[in-house]
């Protein structure tokens, strides 16, 4: 099968194109120059949409994924009409007695087709109808119904091996999905483009026409236990034959929704790239109250601050000269006896006693007393008339002694000093956290308004059904163990009674010829499934050493790789060790790894397939992306690669000798930043000019060319 011509109409943004592919024995290779955000992707999405419906498209789904052009304007019409057309051929071949094999090419043409409504914002999602059409000389005759021989030329398990996205070159060994969902994908493409799924539909043909042979038996029988061991055996054998069916409908979806997890994963990795928006809100949400904190504690130390100019230690600090000269003459006065002036108050307070200091009496309720009391009266006014100054030296004396510091209280520059740290500590904090908080908010612009947290919820809604599918496979496969202990029993007994039975020899007779046959059919299934797998580990080996350019004999990390009995894929290091693909290999390496199994798997089938590749050469330089380039070019039928300039980059010589067809994408929304000229286009659209790898016209020019 290769691919011819496809067209698309109005699919995202792909309004209006047509791509032709080289089919040439010679130059059977087609590049597709495009640069980021020029449609290489949108071609890849249409290319199996067109091949492989709706499943087929990013999400498994149309529920969430556009197909229309985003710009879209609803006056052109609400109802968008989007189509994609591929014309295709398939080549077979038949053995005449006379002639020897002989070739016959047919082309065919499928539509896959589909409208969309616009209202506004919002659109509406039409029903999906697929078209196949048989070209010949007196022109296309409709196929009814067309999914058979689609899935016949184009099964969907070979969808991965047809159609490569360089992004997610990594689907048969990535450490995202599980070990079981790798090896399905592996098992599935080995079985399908090797036709060992042949053999297994005529397995299953063989165990229906056994269960036709108990059902005739059950018919013409006589026998009341052989009627009933019949009919139990029946049942049990359709109950298996539901049960098989729903393991693989459970796998299907268990493989389902661990990719859907894997992709969930990657898009939150993608959006954590810059920074998680949520952690970072908290963040922010943090230092601001952080500083709103500090904010209040500067406001209570400038109040502090400027309260210490209002207080007690202020004074004794300033009038400190003063004040020690001051009390070294009351200290002196004192030592004269001139103060304090004790008379005043000692006469004071014996009028507050009831005895003299002579010892006569003071009491208020007698005659001599009252007259006593009355010349103590008399002696302190006398005092005072006659010692003002002194009293007033003695009241200076009395009442300056708060003024006198001690050696417990702080001096208002050591209480200044204090404050005064405090406040350049807070200022050097709060100036910290303004730029902690401008840095955050700068990453939070930079940020993709993506909602992580709903996407981590959906991730977990698939998780929680990834493994719901699990635990129904599990309990199936054991009901499915036990129905067959069942099935064993039931033919033994039923092969023993018929043994018995004259006309149950007949019976016997088929059914042992159905065993054997299936037996047969078994043997050969397990025989072509090791010898292949093990032609196509060991050409994937080969193609994978010379596309990195591993040398066992020369001391090379990569020693080789194989497929193991169980489809896996593994490489191996020095002494034979497991290495880790995700951690012991380099990206071009692991990109190497996968191709080198499809273009294998493509070679040992000797089928005759596209390999539709994007961006196989990212991550690559030099030898090996020039190595991976000749070797995919020599081990594949029919190539289509979507190339960058970086990935053409060293590669030009190789695309003058091998290319057969060349073409160059472009996005006018790329100007005037990265294309030099105005394509003169509003609309969100890709265009196509027919400039190779080596040249670049009006259209196409980009920036970097004139630079």
């Amino acid at each position: 099968m290769k691919l011819l011509r496809a067209e698309f109409t109005n699919f995202r943004l792909l309004r209006d194109l047509i791509l032709d592919f080289s089919i040439g024995h010679d130059r059977h290779l087609t590049v597709i120059r495009a640069e980021n955000e020029s449609g290489k992707t949108t071609i890849l999405n249409g290319l199996q949409w067109a091949l492989y419906g709706d499943k087929a498209l990013p999400g498994g789904s149309r529920q969430n994924y556009r197909l229309h052009p985003i710009d879209w304007d609803p006056s052109e019409g609400e109802r968008v009409r989007i189509a994609v057309e591929i014309d295709y051929e398939v080549t077979t071949t038949r053995q005449s007695k006379n002639r020897g094999p002989i070739e016959t090419t047919q082309t065919y043409r499928v539509v896959q087709s589909t409208y969309e409504r616009v209202r506004g914002e919002s659109w509406e999602p039409g029903p999906t109808s697929v078209q196949l059409f048989e070209i010949g000389d007196s022109g296309a005759v409709a196929i009814e119904p067309p999914e058979a021989l689609i899935r016949e030329h184009l099964p969907n398990e070979l969808r991965e091996v047809f159609f490569t996205d360089g992004d997610r070159a990594l689907s048969f060994i990535e450490a995202d999905v599980s070990l079981s969902t790798k090896q399905a994908r592996v098992r599935n493409a080995i079985q399908s483009l090797l036709g060992l799924d042949v053999i297994q539909d005529a397995r299953d043909r063989v165990k229906k026409a056994a269960s036709e042979i108990n059902r005739q038996a059950k018919a013409i029988s006589t026998h009341g236990e052989l009627t009933h061991t019949l009919e139990r055996l029946a049942k049990a054998e359709e109950e298996a034959s539901t049960l098989r069916a729903a393991i693989s409908d459970a796998e299907e979806q268990f493989a389902n929704f661990d990719e859907r997890y894997a992709e969930m994963g990657k898009k939150i990795e993608e959006a954590l790239l810059l920074g998680d928006r949520e952690e970072l809100q908290q963040q922010y949400s943090q230092v601001e109250s952080q500083i709103r904190t500090v904010n209040t504690q500067q406001a209570d130390v400038r109040k502090r601050h400027s309260a210490l100019f209002r207080t007690l230690e202020l004074s004794r600090d300033i009038m400190a000269p003063v004040l020690t000269r001051a009390f070294a003459k009351l200290d002196e006065l004192r030592d004269q006896g001139k103060i304090p002036n004790a008379t005043i108050p000692v006469l004071e307070e014996r009028l507050s006693a009831s005895t003299c200091i002579c010892g006569e009496s003071l009491q208020e309720d007698e005659p001599e007393s009252l007259r006593r009391r009355s010349h103590i009266h008399h002696l302190i006014e006398e005092s005072r008339q006659a010692d003002a100054l002194q009293g007033i030296i003695t009241n200076l004396y009395y009442g300056s002694v708060s003024l006198l510091p001690t050696s417990a209280q702080p001096t208002w520059c050591a209480l200044s000093a204090e404050v005064t740290t405090q406040r350049d500590r807070l200022d050097e904090l709060r100036e910290t956290l303004g730029k902690q908080s401008k840095a955050i908010d700068s990453k939070l612009k930079q940020i993709p308004n993506s909602d992580v947290p709903g996407l981590r919820d959906t991730r977990r809604q698939y998780q929680e059904q990834r493994d719901r599918a699990n635990a129904t496979r599990s309990r199936f496969q054991g009901d499915l163990s036990n129905l067959l202990r069942e099935i064993e029993q039931l033919s033994r007994s039923r092969d023993q009674i018929l043994r018995r039975q004259d006309q149950g020899q007949r019976f016997m007779a088929d059914l042992e010829v159905a065993q054997d046959i299936e037996t047969v059919l078994s043997k050969a299934y397990d025989r072509l499934t090791t010898e292949e797998l093990d032609k196509v580990s060991s050409r994937m080996n080969t193609i994978f050493l010379e596309m990195i350019g591993a040398d066992p004999q020369q001391g090379a990390i990569v020693r080789g790789a194989m497929i193991t009995r169980d489809f896996e894929i593994k490489v191996y290091g020095p002494s034979d060790r497991t290495l880790n693909p995700d951690r012991d290999l380099n990206g071009a390496s692991r990109r190497a790894l996968t191709l080198a199994f499809i273009l294998a798997l493509t070679k040992v089938s000797e089928v005759q397939a596209p390999n539709v590749i994007d961006t196989p050469l990212g991550m690559m330089s030099g030898y090996v992306k020039r190595s991976v380039l000749t070797t995919a070019i020599r081990e594949s039928s029919q190539l289509i690669l979507f190339l960058t300039r970086s990935e053409i980059t060293d590669c030009e010589e190789i695309l003058d000798v091998e290319s057969g067809l060349i073409v160059t994408l472009t996005n006018p929304s790329h100007y005037p930043v990265m294309l030099a000229n105005d394509p003169g286009v509003s609309e969100r659209t890709i265009l196509k000019c027919e400039c190779d790898h080596r040249q670049h016209c009006r259209q196409c020019r980009r920036t970097a060319d004139d630079a």
